[in-house]
């Protein structure tokens, strides 16, 4: 069984590695748009479609990365790593 001490250090660090994957999430679905809008520019080049909108797609993603959402995300990721990488520092430490 981990001793306490260990125990917490675990926690900070599973801690920190859930706050990144939040932030994934917002990074995996921003970088889905522009492969989205480059099909959209290629359909629109070789077909004549109606009702796609690159332009409105790549806008979205630049939308979220720049939302409240995403700031808040990685500020909480960065917060948390910086917890962890000091926690482990002063457990090497001690």
């Amino acid at each position: 069984m981990l001793n306490p001490k260990m125990q917490h250090g675990a926690l900070i660090t599973r801690d920190a590695g859930t706050a990144i994957m939040e932030l994934k999430k917002f990074v995996d679905c921003a970088a889905e748009k522009p492969r989205v809008a480059e099909r959209e520019t290629v359909g629109a080049a070789i077909s004549d479609r109606h009702g796609e909108n690159p332009l409105q797609t790549l806008r979205d993603a630049a939308d979220a990365l720049q939302s409240p959402n995403f700031e808040a995300a990685l500020m909480h990721a960065k917060e948390k790593m910086q917890s962890a990488v000091n926690w482990h520092v002063g457990a090497q430490g001690a």
